[in-house]
């Protein structure tokens, strides 16, 4: 049996995330803002300290996720941790030690994506260039697909598991990279397949399931999932990893996409971290997201924030399950009088 690596996919995803608590208690003394304030709007916290509204969203997650804020749906509350040791006239207060370690590279770096909106440099990468834009570059687009893949190996089993009941036959990988999640499913049910992606990582995707000996069974469509049509012909449409790298108009396009493409009674799947619907937690997602909000125009989004937006793109029937590492696979079905998405307790 494999061993649990949970632990690892954790802190390669958190490894922004103590960065942005320092720049909450140093730079932007948060702690000490909201003190008289009680209950405050996550939309005024923004404005009154010049964030962006989708890196401020971000922090927030997060902060309720250590248990230094409450939050109920947008209002947010300091608790007796945050205003105990991180607000100014407190005995215990810690502000002066989080501010001795402001220079680091990533405080700065996250304080400028709070108040621009922008992503950074990916990695911090003297480069400069955000992520998406770096794509293009063949020998940055295999480094990120082999990245993807290593990370889809242990992942992409679990996933299968919890689809292995959905009612389809074929299988689109949208902005698959490698391919790994399609390979899994197609090896766990009777299924074919593509994925879809854009040159260079289609040449990347092409190599690697040839090495697994998938060719046979999981084609690759070259194309851009937001210029171009998504193909038709298939009734699974999977999302692994690839919403939380955009931001909320770009979602919106992909899941109205998906629902044209797909036939009556077809299933669209989110396989990711999801911050769960109250945005309260769970920790790691909200570390992941920091990490997501630092490098990408993207975030983990909530549960209950993808289901208004698949409900608004016409999919019914939305529901959740946990795959492995803090992943879990939200699963949406486009209306069809004969077909329902199976209850997991049942089947």
């Amino acid at each position: 049996m494999v061993a649990d690596p949970t632990v690892l996919y954790r802190l390669r995803d958190g490894v922004y995330a103590p960065d942005l608590l320092i720049v909450a208690v140093a730079e932007l003394d948060l702690f000490t803002w909201l003190a008289p304030r009680g209950a405050t709007e996550a939309v005024t916290i923004a404005g009154e300290l010049g964030l962006a509204g989708r890196p401020a969203d971000v922090m927030l997650t997060y902060l309720t996720a250590l248990g230094l804020l409450e939050r109920v749906g947008e209002e947010v509350t300091p608790t007796a941790l945050g205003l105990d040791h991180l607000a100014a006239g407190s005995p215990y207060d810690l502000r002066p030690y989080f501010a001795s370690v402001r220079e680091r590279p990533g405080c700065a770096e996250l304080l400028a994506v709070l108040r621009s909106g922008q992503p950074a440099a990916w990695a911090s990468a003297d480069a400069g260039e955000d992520w998406a834009g770096r794509l293009g570059d063949p020998q940055f687009a295999g480094r990120i697909t082999a990245a993807m893949d290593a990370r889809g190996n242990f992942l992409g089993p679990a996933l299968a598991d919890a689809l292995h009941d959905l009612p389809v036959q074929r299988v689109l990988d949208i902005g698959g990279s490698s391919g790994v999640y399609a390979c899994a499913i197609a090896a766990r049910m009777p299924v074919t397949g593509a994925v879809f992606e854009r040159p260079p990582v289609d040449a990347a995707a092409r190599t690697l399931l040839a090495q697994r000996g998938h060719a046979g069974r999981i084609g690759v469509i070259s194309g851009d999932m937001f210029t171009d049509p998504l193909p038709a012909g298939f009734d699974l449409h999977l999302f692994s990893h690839v919403l939380h790298d955009w931001g909320e108009d770009s979602v919106r396009s992909l899941l109205t996409a998906s629902y044209a493409a797909l036939p009556p009674g077809g299933f669209l799947v989110d396989h990711d971290v999801h911050v769960n619907a109250t945005k309260t937690g769970p920790l790691a997602a909200a570390e992941y997201s920091v990490f997501l909000m630092h490098s990408t125009p993207g975030k983990c989004w909530s549960t209950s924030e993808l289901t208004l937006m698949l409900q608004e793109a016409g999919f019914a029937a939305v529901t959740c399950r946990r795959t492995a590492a803090d992943r879990s696979a939200v699963i949406a079905q486009k209306s069809s009088a004969r077909s329902a998405v199976p209850d997991p307790a049942t089947s």
